[in-house]
């Protein structure tokens, strides 16, 4: 019994490695791939934590699944041992235990274990960060305030809104006079400088590309709930932890509230989690379902809400139904991958070479949306086919910073048409040929398609697997848009 917790992790980190090796790649998996391959400071929806990361295993694993995921694996292995010494730590070993097998079964954990993102490496020191914290507020001295510090920098260099840690600290040496001693101490002010300047990168990469995300809003939509958008990312974030672990969850956070009036260790548990479950509240108000933020509020809370259900026997019989039943929704997400463009890839280096004849120039690839984009751009990489976004990228997202066939590029000929060229510009891709891969009907057929060729016809279709169908439409003679 004593290494039945050291077997069930090391099963379970083994089956996650299978998975991630045998299911195909998911479409934002292949966007985490390309932003690896055109790395930067940041990006239009995040830190280059995630991009970097990927760019690391890949140089050392290849361009695969392997080179791709291996590290997710073992942050989820980490970030189980995590919960269960913050858990162990602060109520007992039994509570740390249970405390790692709830984050196992949810959903959105186990989904992320297997598939790269930044979740799971923002959660993972997240929660080092947090044991680290809780070490330094018991008496542990600089170091501890410095290690939480860097892992809280670090969180942050995945997901910005991660950095909100550092204020659980602060409200704990607030509101508990027994912590009060850190503020004439040196740690925890470090601590916040640390934390604070791991937002660096993100703000240097805002900085040079205008603050994009400050350009689609105003101080009134910051401020402004998004009411119609809230009750879809609400299901989305329950959806995520799973509809049984959020009724436990809910549950036992009121008994462990009823309990913080007497004991201080509840008192401080829900002091490190506050922040983050206010900014997960606030991206909820903006219609954002944030998972990770969510997760992280759960993983820190989640020692103390098993110490709660221990000591309830009703409570401890609807925590077993809870974790039993989000055990089997976390199998079913973890099977649910659409391969529609992984099959798709698998025979359009035969179509383009059936389409080729009577073209000059290699025929190019447009894709339907920013996934299909992709998740095509990845699966064709070692044929180095061109893939393209269907409509013209707008600088609200990264497919802005990347190639697009109706871009101009500096030239040393003169400019041919004047209104249409500025100066001594080009465009490469003028009477060139594409294949235009989507599910879309020849009547709905958008105008970035229609007008923007000489001509287009349904060049054939593909039927995947399990019924799919994409249609081809050969797509001749690129021209610019009429004005």
């Amino acid at each position: 019994m004593r290494y039945l917790p050291i077997l069930f992790l090391l099963g379970v980190t083994l089956v996650r490695f299978w998975l991630s090796l045998a299911l195909p790649i998911a479409p934002s998996e292949a966007y985490v791939w390309l932003c690896a391959h055109h790395l930067d400071w940041g990006f239009f929806d995040g830190p280059a934590g995630t991009a970097a990361l990927v760019h690391g295993t890949a140089a050392l694993f290849g361009s695969g699944a392997a080179g791709l995921r291996i590290a997710f694996p073992l942050f989820a292995a980490v970030a189980t041992i995590a919960v269960y010494l913050l858990g162990a730590g602060l109520f007992g070993r039994p509570a740390g235990l249970w405390a790692a097998v709830a984050l196992n079964v949810l959903p959105a954990f186990n989904l992320a274990s297997i598939e790269a993102g930044p979740l799971l490496p923002a959660l993972t020191f997240s929660l080092l960060a947090a044991a680290a914290f809780f070490r330094a507020l018991d008496g542990g001295g600089l170091a501890r305030w410095l290690a939480g510090g860097l892992a809280n920098a670090i969180a942050g260099q995945f997901q910005v809104a991660a950095v909100c840690l550092i204020a659980g600290p602060l409200i704990a040496c607030v509101c508990l006079r027994r912590h009060r001693r850190e503020w004439a101490r040196p740690g925890l002010y470090l601590a916040l400088i640390i934390s604070l300047g791991g937002l660096a990168p993100i703000l240097v990469w805002n900085q040079t590309h205008g603050w994009p995300a400050l350009a689609l809003g105003t101080l009134s939509t910051a401020m402004t709930p998004r009411w119609p958008e809230i009750p879809g990312a609400m299901w989305g974030a329950i959806l995520a932890v799973s509809i049984p672990i959020a009724i436990a969850w809910l549950a036992g956070s009121v008994v462990l509230l009823r309990t913080s009036h007497a004991h201080l260790r509840p008192r401080l548990l829900f002091a490190m989690a506050a922040p983050v479950l206010l900014c997960w509240m606030y991206a909820i108000l903006h219609g954002q379902a944030e998972p990770t933020l969510l997760l992280i509020a759960m993983a820190l809370t989640a020692g103390g809400i098993a110490h709660a259900f221990l000591g309830t026997g009703l409570l401890r019989r609807l925590g077993t139904v809870a974790l039993v039943l989000a055990a089997s929704s976390s199998a079913f997400r973890a099977f649910s991958t659409d391969p529609t463009w992984r099959d798709a890839s698998a025979v359009l280096g035969e179509v383009l070479a059936k389409a080729q004849p009577g073209h000059p120039q290699p025929l190019f690839l447009i894709a339907p949306d920013p996934d299909a984009t992709s998740a095509l751009a990845y699966y064709l990489a070692g044929g180095r086919t061109e893939v393209f976004l269907r409509e013209s990228q707008d600088a609200s997202n990264q497919f802005s910073l990347w190639p697009r066939y109706d871009d101009f590029i500096e030239s040393g000929q003169p400019a041919q048409v004047d209104y249409q060229l500025e100066g001594n510009t080009t465009n490469p891709y003028l009477g060139r040929s594409a294949l235009y891969v989507t599910p879309e009907e020849p009547d709905d057929l958008p105008q970035t398609i229609t007008a923007a060729f000489e001509k287009h016809r349904l060049f054939g279709t593909l039927t995947l697997p399990g019924g799919r169908v994409l249609r081809l439409y050969l797509c001749e003679s690129y021209q610019t848009m009429p004005l």
